[in-house]
C-alpha cells in the first residue's frame, strides 16, 4: 500500500512540475526538479532506491525516495552550504548538511527512523540547465539508535 501511495504521489508531483520545465517560472516556485537513484545508507537503512529531487532557490533540496530493497519510504532535506562552486568549465561541486526520516511497513524492522546527512557531490553540466550529479553521503542515524552509515546518490536535475 505504501509503495502504491508513494508512486501515485510521485507521478502526480512529476506531472504537475514537469509542465513547467520549459516555462519561465514554476507554479510551485521550484528552481529545479529531477530524479535520482541511491545505494547504501543514504537515508538510514541499507538499501537502494529511486526518488524525486526538488529544489527551491536557496532553500534546501528535498528528496522523496522509495527504497526498493527495504520496501520503505524516505524523505530528506539537505541545505547546500556550497552549491555549484566551479572546478572546471562544466564541473562543479556542492557540500551540504541535512536530515532524513524513513517509514517502513516490514515486520521485524523499526517502523520509523531519522538522522543527519552530509552530502558532498560533484555536478556535471552537459548543457546550461541540466545537472548530472554524484554525491557520496555520510549518514548519522539518531533514532532508534545512534550509528554511522555511508552511501551514494546519483541522478539528474533540470534547473529552471
Amino acid at each position: 500500500m505504501k509503495k502504491k501511495l508513494f508512486l501515485v504521489l510521485a507521478f502526480c508531483l512529476a506531472g504537475f512540475t514537469s509542465s513547467s520545465v520549459f516555462a519561465k517560472e514554476s507554479p510551485l516556485g521550484l528552481t529545479g526538479f529531477g530524479v535520482y537513484g541511491s545505494v547504501g545508507q543514504t537515508a538510514g537503512k541499507f538499501g537502494s532506491g529511486i526518488g524525486l529531487s526538488l529544489k527551491w532557490g536557496s532553500f534546501p533540496v528535498v528528496g522523496l525516495q522509495y527504497d526498493l530493497a527495504a520496501s520503505r519510504v524516505n524523505a530528506s532535506v539537505d541545505y547546500y552550504v556550497i552549491d555549484a562552486e566551479g572546478l572546471a568549465k562544466n564541473l562543479s561541486y556542492f557540500i551540504g548538511g541535512g536530515l532524513y526520516a524513513g517509514l517502513s511497513g516490514n515486520e521485524g524492522s523499526e517502523p520509523f527512523d531519522m538522522g543527519l546527512r552530509i552530502p558532498v557531490g560533484l555536478q556535471f553540466w552537459p548543457v546550461k540547465k541540466l545537472e548530472l550529479f554524484l554525491a557520496p553521503v555520510l549518514t548519522i542515524p539518531l533514532f532508534p539508535a545512534p550509528d554511522v552509515g555511508f552511501g551514494a546518490e546519483f541522478g539528474a536535475r533540470i534547473r529552471f
